[in-house]
């Protein structure tokens, strides 16, 4: 069954694309989740103006992710968090946590979402996350999880954990 996608689903396409999918996956998936619709004839009619305005609310997207990008790329940020011996943590930091201590320290609206985060911290030390804040833009930033009185950042050496978080990210 041809559908066109509402929404970009991962491993299937983008917004306002059209594919080719079995007729059971997009009814008991797509369909109810309202991310597809039929591909019939008016719709395909509607398909290039329902892509004019995609892409300009795109761009307007991509404009004001750049400029989140510009202060954020590069950002150092310090989340404090109890640990044990070894650096191992009492619970974890996750990507909720990220995003609230960005939100704070550079007064900027950061969803969970937006921080790619594997798995949660779990371990005290230096990690560099990506942030996916737009199709095509990804800045990086430097998070250092430790105690409440940790080593700044300056002068912080990488630890294993930071070498893991990286290799993770080199995977994905």
């Amino acid at each position: 069954m041809k559908v066109i996608l509402i929404e970009d689903v991962e491993k299937l396409g983008q917004t306002h694309e059209v594919v080719d999918v079995a007729d059971g996956y997009a009814r008991n998936f797509l369909f109810p989740r309202q991310v597809a619709m039929r591909a019939d004839k008016s719709a395909m009619a509607n398909l290039d103006n329902l892509k004019r305005v995609e892409d300009r609310r795109q761009e307007r997207k991509r404009g004001a992710a750049q400029e989140v990008a510009q202060k954020l790329d590069g950002a150092k940020v310090m989340i404090a968090a109890n640990a044990g011996a070894g650096g191992r943590l009492f619970g974890s930091v996750s990507s909720a946590d990220i995003a609230a201590q960005l939100s704070k320290d550079f007064d900027l609206e950061i969803d969970r979402k937006q921080v790619v985060l594997p798995e949660p911290i779990r371990a005290a030390g230096l990690y560099t996350i990506p942030l996916n804040l737009h199709r095509d833009i990804k800045p990086h930033i430097t998070v250092q999880v430790g105690e409440g009185d940790f080593t700044p950042l300056e002068t912080a050496a990488p630890t294993e954990a930071a070498a893991d978080a990286e290799a993770v990210e080199a995977d994905a």
